[in-house]
């Protein structure tokens, strides 16, 4: 049935659609998906022109529309740098000034910049000061071009050597086992404090003091709804009181998790998982989930924003549920110590694990700075611990922490699955879900690896050694029941006609092998000689074909690859001893 409608105008139009922004001028608001306020940055307190503070404030602002508050950050660096270049030069006054030649000029600014130590600053710092600001001007000529007519090109890779390979310092495996003893240790105890105060809140009360530690714990719980008030909100008769009980922090640990608590959960679960710092510190509080085929083992996903350019690849681990301080279990005492936060927090962190109360502030995430600062204390800590252990068993001493950060557990977790697969980089790759070997590489590489590289090498140069001096008293892979029968192209081989009267389908094969050692004398530099000069009379009695197909390869590698590595003056010696070898096989 026909119907009348309206024809669909598919055509492209050339003329160049407005941009619309949704919050003009030089600040840029950024809000999450509930519509609060998580980023804000005032273009104008920058030393940027004045013709340039709306073009970049509109790039910043549609370009980092849906990018992490991180990158935002890191743009926002960025620009203060660009801002500082321009300042110094004067030269920019409008878009159209920011040239090719402008941005070759910012480059090596930024290469005669100097870092804190006044040693030129690392090729990935340089990028991370020059790439924002590139993809913003690119942003600028894409979609204002009656700003800037003529779009400037940008060096393919200005600051090469960025991804060169660094060898981090890692942690040894008596070191990591010592980090996690002192973990659960410090877990068990804000357990323990945290059970004690869940069961002061549910009990009747045992006392009518006002001032005791009981009733002040609930009117702490009462008056945060859970949480504990800062000292701020606290009234003056409970605040003068607090030191009669050990002051806020204590009735904290009552209550719920800090950020002392959070610091051993951390460390005990980015070493079990291997992960990202980063992604764990963000990780959701629904990340456990039961393994689809084995009972006691458990599932552990988080996000990775990195993890693969197309398709995002998972980062899972699994665990045994019934070893005690296994990661699932970590998290399930993590959610309860939490959940007080969980249920005050904004919207857009409710789903976060690691949540803290921030002084003064909302409850939010806990961040990076204040995550490393609850680290260092806790291996003071566990230090303090570890000295009063070694004070009362002087038979038995424990090893002290040492100063570490969280990117040290990705690699030291690494390097250890490396040397427990005996070398194999697939096994450390697979730990860390990577998507390339070479990735991993850098991860796994330093002194530990190294050793275990050279190690291997050697074991393996031995085995070879003994193979061709006949020490390690073991025939080769080829040999047979029969003795041998020749030693064909200079290396081992046992009888080629083993199989019967035809030639061992593989005979020749072996010059191809990476693995191939010649010694270089007379006697081996005989055996190929002779193996040439029987490969070359075959080439006149047989088929052409035949001889190009099947021994062919074998003639050029001996002349071509094996042949000039010996000196010219074994020639002679070697000649001499051609008579005295064992007669080859014809080759048919």
């Amino acid at each position: 049935m026909r119907t009348d409608r309206r024809r669909i105008d598919r055509r492209l139009s050339d003329e160049a659609q407005p941009t619309v922004s949704i919050e003009g001028g030089p600040v840029v608001l950024f809000r999450d998906a509930w519509g609060e306020l998580v980023q804000r940055f005032d273009l104008g307190q920058l030393n940027l022109p004045a013709e340039l503070v709306a073009p970049y404030a509109e790039a910043f602002r549609g370009h980092h529309a849906a990018s992490s508050p991180a990158t935002r950050h890191a743009c926002w660096n960025a620009l203060k740098f660009f801002a500082r270049f321009l300042a110094e030069g004067g030269s920019v006054q409008s878009p159209p000034d920011l040239t090719t030649e402008l941005f070759g000029r910012y480059i090596l600014w930024l290469d005669a910049l100097p870092s804190r130590t006044g040693k030129p600053c690392a090729p990935g710092l340089r990028h991370n000061r020059y790439q924002p600001v590139k993809l913003l001007t690119e942003w600028i000529a894409r979609r204002r071009p009656d700003l800037m007519p003529a779009k400037p090109s940008f060096p393919f890779n200005p600051f090469p050597g960025r991804h060169a390979p660094k060898e981090g310092r890692r942690l040894s495996s008596s070191q990591l086992k010592a980090v996690l003893r002192a973990c659960y240790e410090d877990i068990d105890d804000a357990w323990a404090l945290f059970e004690e105060g869940q069961r002061l809140l549910l009990a009747p009360a045992k006392s009518d003091d006002p001032d005791g530690f009981e009733a002040m714990l609930r009117e702490f719980h009462r008056l945060g709804h859970g949480v504990m008030p800062s000292r701020r909100a606290l009234p003056d008769r409970l605040g003068r009181r607090l030191h009669l009980h050990g002051g806020h922090d204590r009735f904290e640990h009552h209550l719920h998790a800090t950020p002392d608590c959070l610091a051993p959960f951390f460390v005990a679960i980015a070493i079990q998982t291997a992960g990202n710092a980063e992604a764990l510190r963000l990780i959701d509080r629904a990340c456990v989930e039961p393994h689809p085929l084995i009972e006691h083992r458990t599932m552990i996903d988080w996000q990775k924003g990195r993890a693969g350019h197309l398709v995002k690849r998972a980062q899972r681990r699994s665990f045994d549920r019934r070893r005690r301080y296994a990661a699932p279990n970590l998290i399930d005492k993590l959610l309860e110590m939490t959940a007080p936060l969980a249920a005050r927090a904004p919207a857009s962190e409710r789903d976060r694990l690691f949540l803290m109360r921030r002084p003064g502030r909302d409850i939010s995430v806990i961040q990076r700075t204040t995550l490393e600062g609850a680290m260092a204390r806790f291996i003071e800590r566990a230090n303090r611990r570890i000295d009063a252990w070694n004070a009362d068993h002087p038979d038995r001493p424990r090893i002290a922490l040492p100063r570490f950060h969280t990117k040290m557990f990705r690699g030291s977790a690494a390097i250890e699955h490396y040397q427990a697969s005996g070398g194999d980089v697939r096994a450390a790759q697979t730990v860390l879900n990577h998507g390339s070997p070479e990735l991993t590489d850098r991860y796994i590489r330093g002194d530990q690896s190294r050793a275990l590289q050279h190690e291997t090498i050697a074991r393996l140069q031995g085995m070879m050694v003994a193979w061709i001096l006949e020490t390690s008293g073991k025939s080769s892979p080829c040999s047979s029941t029969s003795a041998l029968a020749a030693e064909t192209f200079g290396h081992r081989c046992t009888d080629p006609t083993a199989g019967g009267e035809k030639l061992c389908p593989h005979f020749g094969g072996c010059l191809s092998c990476p693995g191939l050692v010649v010694p270089i004398d007379a006697t081996h530099l005989a055996r190929i000689l002779l193996a040439i000069e029987q490969l070359e009379k075959a080439r006149t009695r047989l088929d052409p074909q035949r001889w190009a197909l099947i021994y062919k390869p074998s003639h050029d590698l001996l002349v071509g690859r094996i042949l000039p590595d010996f000196p010219v003056e074994l020639h002679g010696d070697a000649r001499a001893l051609m008579p005295s070898l064992p007669a080859l096989p014809a080759l048919e």
